[in-house]
């Protein structure tokens, strides 16, 4: 990435935090019956699985033979790299009778054979079905129309992406845009990975997670105790990359850093940004790494969050264990008490005293992911006879 890039948005900062007039858009309301209707869950979750989410680090399946196992909006999904170090996803249920054939969260490495535990249909790391009892018993079926089903994959940011409906070919350029070039020139590819990960299962509606991660609105209030003294209140610098965004936080320090000396390893000491990518995948850039999270529905009113810290390889040397600890920790500190909120909000909303979530001009990139999704909810009912 050159410099010049760098010193766009060091600058934008600065001039925000000196007094320019603060980035806004318009006011705007979102329907409480989008984070409540059943109904609407349903859409959501069938819209959902035709596009990307990140679903674990690349570290992870870096070898041959190495692999892991997960559900992606009720999907199983296996991922898989394999003897020809092709990274490969697949729907993780076997062909014969429907059984799941790796158990959600086992991972590994140098496997050859994935083995179905109901009748030993057995699957190689390509997917191919290699083996079953009886063969004889099923001259219908022949093996090579058995093979597991395959799922769109791909490596970026660091981070395996799966595309959790069998669509066919997908443009993975055109998805991640400019973007995810500028998060990997910092040096989180493939090599990039990280000593912590978390999963759990969150209760309220995700959108009400990620609404509140695109906002600093509530940093003084929501976060007085944990990170509000490092970061100026209400002040963003959004921009739009097709559905993607990315949000500059400044830092108060900031103000006292060189006017003219912009770089990316400034940038990181004195702003921390946001790389949201469309639909699910919220990456914090923090100057040595990255923490981040998917969060995807499980029902209108709960779930499923993975996330991750990434360093890239050559920083992992020049870091003792317990700075990632401790980093981890204040991330967490603050994204806890955005999660808690999220789901005081979904009791509130079940209340019935609001009809509409209210945003502020100073919101308005909530109110752009909220729009970008109604885009795709109203497309994809388009395909539905």
């Amino acid at each position: 990435m050159t410099e010049p890039d760098a010193r766009i948005l060091w600058q934008g900062a600065r001039r925000a935090i000196a007094g320019a007039a603060p980035q806004r858009g318009e006011p705007a309301t979102s329907p409480v019956a989008r984070y409540l209707d059943p109904a609407r869950h349903e859409r959501e979750t069938r819209a959902l699985r035709r596009l990307p989410h990140a679903v674990g680090p690349a570290a992870r399946v870096a070898a041959a033979g190495d692999w892991f196992a997960t559900v992606l909006l009720g999907v199983p999904v296996l991922v898989t790299r394999g003897d020809d170090a092709v990274l490969r996803a697949f729907i993780n249920v076997c062909r014969h009778r429907g059984a799941i054939v790796a158990a959600e969260g086992e991972c590994g490495s140098g496997r050859k054979r994935f083995v179905c535990p109901y009748h030993s249909w057995t699957y190689d790391c390509r997917g191919a079905l290699v083996g079953r009892p009886h063969e004889a018993d099923f001259p219908s079926v022949p093996r090579a129309a058995a093979a597991l089903v395959e799922l769109p994959v791909a490596e970026r940011c660091g981070l395996v992406w799966v595309v959790p409906e069998a669509v066919g070919a997908f443009d993975w350029d055109a998805y991640f845009g400019p973007l995810a070039g500028e998060l990997e020139r910092l040096g989180y590819d493939a090599s990039a990975a990280g000593p912590h990960e978390r999963r759990f299962v969150q209760a309220s509606n995700w959108k009400l997670v990620l609404d509140a991660n695109l906002e600093s609105y509530h940093f003084q209030y929501a976060h007085r105790e944990t990170i509000a003294h490092l970061f100026h209140d209400n002040l963003v610098q959004q921009q739009s990359f097709g559905r993607h965004q990315r949000i500059v936080l400044p830092k108060r320090s900031l103000a006292e850093a060189p006017g003219d000396a912009a770089s990316w390893e400034l940038l990181g000491r004195h702003s921390n940004i946001i790389y949201f990518f469309f639909p699910s995948t919220f990456l914090l850039w923090e100057g040595d790494h990255v923490n981040g999270f998917g969060i995807t529905p499980e029902s209108a009113a709960s779930a499923a969050c993975a996330s991750w810290m990434l360093v890239p390889a050559a920083g992992h040397a020049k870091r003792a264990a317990e700075h990632w600890s401790r980093n981890w920790k204040i991330f967490w500190d603050a994204i806890d008490e955005d999660f808690a909120l999220a789901a005081s909000m979904q009791r509130g909303l079940a209340s019935g005293a609001n009809r509409a979530l209210n945003f502020g001009r100073n919101e308005f990139a909530c109110d752009l992911f909220e729009r970008e999704l109604e885009a795709v909810l109203g497309a994809d009912d388009s395909r539905v006879p």
